[in-house]
């Protein structure tokens, strides 16, 4: 019987539509931005990071985890800890946390290898050493914005989730930690029960009714196991079910948080080793991965949810235990230099334009399949629109901006899964046009199966021109390399370098001239060796996007 491969076919099907789209009339839905918001604080977009368990060199610190993690800005972060770190450990592991300060970014704190508790004479004693390490990254080390912490992931001690059969256990660890909280003036809130998946969600509504008074906010987690990537009754599902969440939170007054989340899960065993990824990893769907997480974040925004942290900002390293690897990344690790997959692209823009401390406006439309959000940021007064078409075809928009205050024109990013954008070193694709929202209607084309976001929240200041580069050959590792220096940037904005490279005096700002983006004012090229004369140009880039070399687009 001859096989039939059924999703090339259907991504067939898919780019054979957005090529009629072009030929047809196009349909025109409209929306509004209303007065009433559907969320009085939201705290933002962002991630579970594990990078700094890694322990990964000043090379990958510079050039692959804190500049990308300046660039997407994001406003919230779950870490996890572990119980046998020293003061020593944490000393090396708050390298890595320093760009997270940088950010403003709140931390969220939960404890991997928990079961270590039956090591010590008793819980207490745990407890008191979990605290101390706590209390000496808030205080010792200055990461003021560790707000929230738990004590275990998912209910986990001794199997995962093994604790939502014994509560009353999961209370009496969290009640000691309170305590100690309480008698150390540490402010930072406990998170119960950070239970996932949805159906472990239960355990939230009996903390609500067992421990409410030890715990300080609210959360759980949940992985898209449930639906399929095309299914178009994903949002409302997940929106009803985050509702259900946050509506418990508030009826205590308190928040509720969505620590981890992501696509479809596909665990497998091959030749004894348990490979832990998402399930549409290097596959075709790959591209459309990120619009379906997008919708979840969405839901998130509209459901009310403070904080949510997609699983993972970047993939674990192979060898990061025997006989288990995992890939859930937005970017790889040591394979093929650190390169970004394409839902960096699509969550990318969540986490940078969808930052806390902010409002979020409900948004009516008149077509059912576009997922919509918009947000003002309470701090500088920004706001930023997302929209999802989940049509198969492309659909007009005229959006009636309504509450969203000011007249700055708007900036638009694209993520369209049929033309996916790529730089080798993670640089965010550029916006595409702006927009004037003329009588308070932006109007715009949302190609099929696609995600927009418009943003005021920029500024069109170029970074100050690089000053002092300085090109010198040393001898490295026995090779001649070419070491560059150049004073820093000092400005309040400032984000990163883009590093060029040619064979010709007057090196020309193109990607293919591109071989770095860092935020270090240091660079070793290390790509060339006893090789001609080259010939190198720094550019400074800004959380807007602005460069020192490059005009804004028009």
């Amino acid at each position: 019987m001859k096989t039939i491969h059924i999703l090339p076919l259907i991504i067939l099907l898919l780019s054979c539509n957005n090529q009629n789209n072009k030929r047809e009339k196009l349909q025109t839905a409209t929306a509004e931005v209303t007065s009433k918001i559907v969320n009085e604080k939201f705290g933002g977009v962002g991630f579970h990071v594990f990078d700094h368990v890694q322990k990964g060199s000043k090379w990958h610190y510079e050039q692959i985890f804190a500049k990308r993690w300046r660039e997407l800005n994001p406003s919230f972060v779950r870490l996890n800890d572990d119980p046998k770190w020293s003061f020593k450990d944490l000393d090396t592991i708050s390298y890595y946390l320093q760009v997270m300060k940088g950010t403003n970014t709140e931390m969220y704190f939960t404890s991997w290898n928990t079961q270590s508790i039956k090591e010590y004479k008793s819980e207490k004693d745990y407890v008191s050493h979990e605290v101390d390490n706590l209390e000496y990254l808030k205080k010792n080390l200055g990461f003021e914005n560790i707000r929230y912490y738990c004590m275990a992931n998912e209910l986990s001690l001794d199997k995962w989730a093994s604790m939502s059969n014994d509560l009353e256990y999961f209370k009496r660890v969290q009640g000691l930690f309170y305590d100690e909280f309480k008698a150390r003036n540490l402010d930072i809130k406990l998170l119960a029960t950070d239970a996932s998946p949805f159906s472990y969600w239960h355990t939230i509504k009996w903390a609500s009714e067992n421990m409410d008074d030890i715990t300080g906010v609210y959360g759980g987690h949940h992985y898209i196991n449930d639906k399929d990537l095309f299914d178009n009754t994903f949002y409302n599902y997940f929106l009803e079910k985050i509702k259900w969440g946050t509506d418990i939170a508030k009826s205590k007054n308190k928040r509720f948080i969505v620590g981890e989340f992501g696509a479809k899960q596909n665990s497998n065993i091959i030749d004894s080793v348990n490979h832990d990824a998402c399930m549409y990893n290097n596959m075709p769907l790959e591209n459309y991965m990120g619009i379906q997480v997008a919708e979840a974040i969405i839901a998130m925004i509209n459901g009310g949810v403070y904080g949510c942290g997609y699983w993972t900002f970047a993939d674990f390293p192979s060898a990061y235990r025997n006989k288990y690897i995992n890939k859930w990344g937005l970017y790889r690790w040591e394979v093929d230099n650190y390169t970004t997959k394409p839902s960096y692209y699509c969550l990318g823009l969540l986490t940078k334009f969808f930052r806390g401390p902010s409002e979020a406006y409900e948004v009516v439309a008149s077509d059912t399949l576009l997922r919509m959000a918009a947000i003002k940021n309470l701090n500088n007064g920004a706001v930023s629109l997302v929209v999802i078409n989940r049509n198969e075809k492309a659909k007009k928009l005229e959006i009636n901006t309504g509450a969203l205050p000011g007249t700055k024109a708007f900036r638009k990013y694209l993520y369209d899964p049929s033309d996916v954008p790529f730089n080798y070193f993670g640089d965010l694709q550029n916006y595409t046009r702006k927009i004037n929202a003329g009588k308070g209607i932006l109007s715009d084309t949302i190609p099929a199966l696609s995600m927009v976001v418009y943003t005021t929240n920029y500024d069109e200041e170029v970074p100050a021109k690089v000053k002092g580069l300085q090109v010198e050959k040393k001898k490295i590792d026995n090779r001649d390399r070419e070491v560059l220096t150049w004073e820093p940037n000092g400005e309040k904005d400032f984000c990163y370098y883009r590093i060029y490279r040619s064979e010709k005096p007057e090196v020309e700002i193109s990607p293919r001239r591109q071989i770095a983006s860092t935020i270090s004012n240091s660079y070793i090229d290390i790509s060339v060796h006893n090789m001609p004369q080259y010939y190198y140009r720094v550019i400074a880039v800004d959380q807007s996007g602005n460069s020192s070399d490059e005009l804004s687009l028009k």
